[in-house]
């Protein structure tokens, strides 16, 4: 998933919001237990059907499903069945001490086996947000090339599902190091940022874009054919010649980039094809940059 735009602390909110459900699932658990224990009144809006709905951990899936579902979408529903069998254990309990019933046997394990269930699939839910962090990149939102494999392999499968062909698209910002060196580097990580949003804005939505290393991108395309890949890698180069950025200079600074482009051939791995790729981007700086190459099975053109 991309995250540029400010989602990487979106992820850190999901993190603190499953350790504050956890911890108002434990004052709960305790209220619950004394009532239950002491014979006293159950909280108000227990005994009602569709609690699990308006407590605290269930309107946060609520609001966070979304996000939540596209991290993992199977452990999100997890979560969600299993709070809601916990509540009916709950609710099977309250009912149970108000009505005087001495055997509770019943709904005390249907209550413990919900709870437990949801306590596993929060701890898994929240390992899931955990490694989706470590695979992002801090300063752009965009994912960090470790899953790069699986992300190639997936757009291999989706284009041939589509009868379509998948394109690797190597991207690198030129004269990079003289914005470095003339504005420093908190300059160079704004233009970064920029770069990063520009692309992903150019893009179609389910089209991965990474942070490769230093001033380079991957995106991977799924297109109809050369032609097409190749219009889309010029959609991407007129996207940054028009998106100037305001570095303190009273003026815009105009960004351009050269990109590499390489059909992932069925016999080809991801490392050949980043290789082609790459000697295309070689060969798109060496005619001058501000354009894109191809780089065909035996030969590389350039546009």
């Amino acid at each position: 998933m991309d995250l540029v735009n400010g989602s990487v602390e979106s992820l850190s909110r999901l993190l603190d919001g499953i350790d504050a459900a956890v911890q108002d699932h434990l004052s709960w658990n305790q209220g619950l237990f004394r009532s239950v224990l002491l014979g006293e009144a159950p909280a108000e809006g227990l005994l009602r059907p569709g609690a699990h709905e308006r407590c605290h951990l269930g309107l946060w899936l609520q609001r966070e499903h979304a996000q939540l579902s596209a991290i993992d979408a199977e452990l999100t529903q997890a979560v969600a069945e299993s709070h809601g069998r916990m509540h009916d254990g709950a609710r099977e309990l309250g009912s149970a001490r108000l009505e005087g019933r001495s055997d509770l046997r019943a709904a005390l394990t249907a209550y413990e086996e919900g709870q437990r269930q949801m306590i596993s699939s929060l701890a898994e839910l929240k390992h899931a947000i955990e490694s989706v962090t470590g695979s992002i990149d801090v300063l752009t939102g965009l994912p960090l090339r470790h899953g790069l494999d699986a992300v190639f392999v997936q757009c291999r499968r989706d284009a041939r599902r589509e009868g379509r062909r998948c394109y690797l698209a190597m991207i690198d910002v030129d004269h990079f190091k003289s914005v470095n060196d003339r504005f420093g580097h908190p300059a160079g990580d704004e233009v970064l940022v920029h770069v990063a949003r520009t692309l992903r804005v150019a893009l179609r939505e389910n089209d991965p874009l990474i942070r490769y290393g230093g001033e380079e991108f991957l995106a991977l395309l799924r297109c109809d054919d050369v032609a097409a890949a190749e219009l889309a890698a010029s959609r991407l180069l007129e996207a940054l010649r028009g998106a100037s950025i305001e570095l303190g200079l009273g003026r815009g600074l105009r960004l351009t980039a050269t990109i590499g482009l390489a059909e992932a051939l069925n016999e080809d791995s991801l490392q050949t094809t980043l290789m082609r790729a790459d000697r295309a981007l070689l060969q798109g700086k060496l005619n001058g940059r501000d354009r894109h190459v191809m780089a065909l099975a035996r030969e590389a053109t350039s546009t």
